[in-house]
């Protein structure tokens, strides 16, 4: 055992959940050094996101916050176990609403508009300071009339962005401005960018993240009353340009965005008759733009008014979509159709996808508060090799023969 070497302990301890990597922190200093280690950390995160596994979904009520395993329970379409989580923002009203999800992270807001980065897989929170809102500027000839949220990364600074966008209008049908302003979880402090040159104008539709930038449907100014531009900010040059649009021939529909697997999803909703879902395979490349599925009214239970897809199926075959906030489903790829709704769901809900994370949200420090030099420093010797590591080894090997003895 003490021959084995570190990149292969890492290899078999990514495999973990964090709840059980979080015990395992326990076994020594030196296990502890290496799960809060940065490179384990990625490669953890890496691991999920490329097996599609440690997948959570997390539906919001008005009052209350449930999280459920994407398991094959999930899959076959038995009734889901739904466990009640208790986030960071409680107050006189328990509901939350989630501005973004990346990594793990889940940067949400309550009733009165706090706002906090929660990583709910190791139940850490960081509470972003409060940015009031001008209401009205230029001695009240401009008053604030919409404003969204986006989360996101920067790679290139390592670092985890709240952005704001504050529309102001008024002095004039052509005449707006929409103010950004940014959040680095690394920095702790807002700062304001250059404007964004579009009109936002729907309230709460809040920016998707994906290839290192967020995107909104926007208009060109107030008085198209259109939102058919798909705008995006790079969170790395924090600049804007505008995202080429798949080639469909009707274009009386409201247009949506969303997210699977990593790459960018252009919803056309034609009201009340069918929502065609794109997915942009290379992002940046228009070429790319492949229409996944299409859900017609008659396919659903009650009206078709909005469709989310949240994640596809270990196999690929299918995806698993929101409709209208009251079912769960999911869409059969091969057979064009959707197949059964998942039972057990709240009455009316709202649902994102997150990917189970040892992400910090405290990035200049690890999981236990030790900074990144504090933790180079400790000694990684033969200690590593505990007993504590048959054990997790020895969980390990029973639980992948469990799997491979129920494919079979």
């Amino acid at each position: 055992m003490s021959s084995l070497p570190l990149e292969m302990i890492a290899e078999i301890l990514c495999r973990l959940q964090a709840k059980e990597l979080l015990c395992c922190r326990s076994v020594s200093k030196p296990w502890c050094a290496l799960i809060d280690g940065p490179n384990f950390v990625k490669l953890h995160l890496k691991h999920s996101v490329d097996t599609s596994s440690n997948l959570y979904i997390i539906l919001r009520t008005t009052s209350h916050v449930h999280y459920m395993s994407f398991d094959e329970n999930l899959v076959l379409n038995d009734c889901v176990t739904l466990k009640e989580l208790n986030h960071p923002l409680m107050c006189y009203n328990h509901g939350i609403k989630v501005l973004g999800s990346v990594n793990g992270l889940l940067c949400i807001s309550n009733v009165v508009d706090d706002i906090a980065v929660w990583n709910p897989s190791i139940r850490k929170h960081r509470v972003v300071p409060f940015l009031p809102i001008e209401l009205k500027r230029y001695f009240g000839t401009k008053s604030c009339s919409v404003y969204v949220f986006g989360f996101g990364y920067d790679s290139i600074r390592d670092d985890y962005k709240v952005v704001r966008i504050a529309q102001f209008g008024g002095g004039g049908k052509r005449s707006f401005e929409s103010e950004v302003k940014v959040y680095s979880l690394r920095k702790q402090s807002w700062r304001r960018i250059g404007d964004m040159p579009y009109c936002v104008l729907y309230p709460g539709a809040n920016g998707v993240f994906t290839n290192g930038a967020l995107h909104w449907v926007v208009g060109e100014n107030p008085e198209s009353n259109v939102a058919n531009i798909v705008v995006a900010l790079d969170l790395g040059v924090e600049d804007y340009r505008e995202v080429l649009q798949p080639e469909y021939k009707d274009k009386n529909c409201y247009i949506d965005l969303g997210i699977l697997r990593g790459c960018l999803c252009f919803l056309a909703n034609f009201l009340g008759q069918r929502v065609d879902v794109w997915i942009m395979k290379e992002y940046g490349v228009r070429e790319s733009w492949t229409k996944l599925f299409s859900v017609a009214q008659g396919e659903v239970n009650g009206f078709l008014r909005s469709l989310k897809p949240l994640a596809y199926s270990k196999s690929g075959n299918e995806v698993l979509i929101e409709h209208d906030n009251l079912d769960l489903c999911w869409y059969d790829l091969k057979r064009k159709q959707i197949k059964n709704r998942i039972p057990g769901m709240p009455y009316s809900f709202e649902a994102d996808a997150f990917v189970e994370s040892l992400i910090s949200v405290n990035p200049n420090r690890h999981l236990d508060g030790r900074t990144q030099d504090e933790n180079e420093d400790m000694n990684m010797r033969d200690d590593f090799l505990s007993e504590g590591f048959k054990l997790v080894l020895i969980k390990f090997t029973r639980r992948n023969s469990r799997a491979n003895i129920e494919k079979r």
